[in-house]
This record gives structure tokens, sequence and C-alpha cells, in this order.
């Protein structure tokens, strides 16, 4: 396997990894296994127009067409793709990575996210083995924030004041204007573009991105995070961070208000997530974790209204946006504060949960350690689709094998902090004898 080829993404450091010389080759690759234009966009990193650049060469060279979109956040192209009629698009992208690495996102029809299953694998191939289409292809460039801000924007009415950190990401290029449209007065924090990162790392979930926002914060409603590409968001409330847990909640309760189906969150998620689900009238469903599953998950089934997962990845089909959007989630909490909505985190029970222990396990061990699991844990509920996830009276526990480290993740939760004590020693005791 390539080293920067993973489960639905390609990503590696540039230009070590990843040059414009990969690029090109990437390109030639993508062009050959593609027959139909090919919808193309990039991040803000200092490096993402060359690398661009370069892939678009190796497309056309496959006489395959391009249209190009620019510097846009990754659910721009998703939209633009779905909408203009695109069977396929990729973003070059590396996401929350910092400055120095570079990647590529792909995507099918209607926002389908691309996994090794449905396309990824035979993509690497045709890179490994160079068998390459040649032609001559052309490049369109097309400008899509205008349609994207309208079609957002129409959505939602929210008349709040809020605070946005950008993390000098590309979410800048359209977000401001977006959340003006929906009725919000806005302070922008570190919104200039910038590769470099220079202030943090464009990611929602980390420390000082979250401290970064609070310093300029003053008596706004709402704060807003967002990630480097725009496809997640995290939010801050009263001055501290909200829960991906609470936010999976939060926004199941409003989606199920007008559009009643199946909700489906990541096996991590808190009980919390199936409880509010149930009680507003909608069908729990999990999902293993990682983007594509759930993407996977959304496309094979026209009940899914809602989609989230713990990493602040929100997906939107009952809103016709079937795709990972952090600037939708960011309309969509505006519009929660606005209706008093988040209020409801009041009365959220607090269930007691442990950090993802990450436990060093040898590749060979990996399968034997989940196995080991089921036999301790035989007499209990278990879920196999992603590792093992064991239902217990009183709470429950995840043991799953990392696909990217010699590690073993393991994380539980509980009715009560005894309940969640006595379940991760029992659980973390039977991984660590058998790796």
């Amino acid at each position: 396997m390539v080293e920067f080829f993973h489960a639905y993404d390609l990503r590696g450091k540039y230009p070590e990894q990843i040059s414009e010389k990969e690029a090109e080759k990437l390109g030639k690759a993508y062009g050959t296994y593609v027959d139909s234009n090919i919808l193309v966009a990039r991040d803000g990193r200092t490096h993402s127009p060359k690398i661009t650049q370069a892939f678009i060469q190796g497309i056309n060279s496959t006489g395959t067409d391009v249209t190009d979109i620019g510097m846009v956040p990754s659910p721009v192209l998703y939209f633009a793709a779905d909408k203009l009629g695109y069977d396929n698009g990729a973003v070059v992208t590396a996401s929350h990575n910092p400055s120095e690495y570079t990647g590529f996102k792909y995507t099918l029809d209607e926002g389908l996210a691309m996994s090794r299953e449905n396309g990824m694998k035979e993509i690497e191939e045709i890179y490994e083995e160079e068998s390459f289409s040649t032609g001559e292809g052309s490049v369109e460039e097309k400008d899509i924030k205008e349609a994207y801000i309208d079609a957002v924007s129409s959505k939602f009415d929210a008349n709040i004041d809020v605070a946005i950190n950008y993390g000098n990401g590309v979410t800048s290029v359209v977000a401001p204007e977006i959340l003006e449209k929906i009725g919000c007065e806005v302070k922008n924090v570190n919104e200039e573009v910038d590769g470099e990162f220079p202030n943090h790392l464009a990611d929602p979930t980390k420390e000082k991105a979250q401290k970064a926002l609070k310093r300029e914060m003053t008596d706004e409603d709402l704060g807003i995070l967002f990630d480097g590409d725009g496809d997640r968001t995290g939010f801050i409330y009263k001055g501290d961070y909200i829960g991906e847990d609470e936010v999976l909640a939060l926004f199941s309760e409003k989606i199920l208000e007008n559009d009643k189906g199946t909700v489906v969150h990541d096996l991590r998620a808190s009980k919390l997530v199936k409880e509010k689900i149930r009680e507003s009238g909608g069908r729990p469903a999990e999902s293993r974790v990682g983007h594509t599953f759930v993407s996977e998950m959304i496309h094979s089934d026209p009940e899914v209204v809602f989609a989230g997962e713990l990493s602040g990845h929100y997906y939107f089909p009952s809103l016709g946006f079937p795709w990972d959007d952090g600037i939708l989630a960011a309309c969509l909490m505006c519009e929660i504060v606005n209706d008093d909505d988040i209020k409801k985190l009041e009365a959220y029970p607090d269930y007691p949960v442990s950090p993802e222990l990450r436990i060093d396990c040898p590749e060979d061990r990996k399968s034997t350690v989940v196995e080991k699991v089921k036999e301790e844990f035989s007499g209990y509920e278990m879920n196999d689709k992603d590792g093992i996830k064991i239902e217990f009276e009183n709470g429950w526990a995840l043991v799953r094998p990392s696909n990217t480290e010699e590690k073993m993740s393991v994380r539980c939760e509980a009715d009560t902090e005894k309940d969640l004590e006595d379940i991760l020693k029992r659980v973390e005791t039977v991984v660590r004898d058998n790796c």
C-alpha cells in the first residue's frame, strides 16, 4: 500500500511524501479511473495551488476534463458536485493537519465519500502500476460560492451575536456572509486564510483553538470554531465548549421536530444521544467510526434524516445536504440558540465517560485481543461492527484496533463514576493481558 493512501483519503507531508510529482501521478490515476468531467477544489495551504495545478495536469493528460472551482471549503465542493450533476469530485486538503501536510478527498455523486471499497483501492492500483490513459483534457473555471451561500442561508433565521474562529482556514471565504445573511452579528477571529496556520491548528477539538476564541468573546451568544476545510465545527456557549455528544443530541432533537426518521451516530456516542433520538420520535442507528462508513449508511438508507460523529462531522440529508458540512451545522446551532432550544443542555444527564485509552498492541495480536474480549464478555449483548462494543446493564465499553498505529483503543461510559471505574478496569485488564 502506498504510504499516503489511507482508509478514505490521501494525506502526507509536502514535499517529502506528496510533491508536485506525486500529485500529477495521482491525477493520472484518478483521471484514468474516472470517465467523466471531474470537479476540483482546494484549501488555503501555501502549497495547495501548486499541488492542485499538478493534479489537474495529471487528470487532463488522461483525456479527462476538469471544472476548477478554486479555493473553497470541502462542503462547497460536495454541494457543487451534487447540484451541478458531477459524479466525481476531488478537494486538495489536509483538513486540520499541520501546515506541512497536503492531501486529497474524493467524492462521488450526491456527496457520497469515496472509500477503499468504492474506488480508492482501484485508484491506488492504477497509481502503482502506472497504467494511465492518455489524451488531452480541458479545464473550465467556475465560481460556485454565491450559489452555496444562497442555498445554505435560505434555510435558517437566527438573530444572535456570534464570534467565529476560522483558525486561518478556508471557511472564511463563505461563512461570514452566510452567518450575516441568516441574521447574525458576526465577530471574526483569525479570518485571514493563511496556510501556515500561525495562531494554532484549525481543529475545533483542540484546547488552543478554543482558548483563542474565548479570549476574543465578550457578550456574544455563541462561539463557533471551524476546522481547516470546513467539514467539522465546534461550539462554545456561556464560556464552555459543548461536547460533541451534546451537539449530536441537540441537532437530533431539532431535525426530528420536522422530519421523523433514522439518525446515524458512531459507536462511540454517549447513551444520551440514543435517548434523545428516541424521545424525539426517531430511530438511532450505530455506524462504524469513520467518515466513509457514516456517508455510506446515509446514502444506502433514504430514511436517514441526520447523522453525526464525535469528531465534529455533521450530515444533513433531510435538508438536502447528505454530506458533512460544518458551515451548515453552525447555522443550525445559531437557530437553536435563537429559539432558546440551547437551554435543553441544562437538563441533559451527565453520564461519566472515560478518555479514549490507546494501548500498545502489536499488529499480529489485534484480532486475538478482539476474540479474547468476546470470550470474556460472552454473556452480554455485543456489537462487532467495528472492533467489539459490549453493552453492560449499567454502561458500555468499546474496544477497537487502530487502523494507523500498533494500538488498541478502549472507551467506556456508565451510569455512575463507580460503574465506570468497574467497567473500565475489567475491560482494560483483558486488553492489556492479551496485547
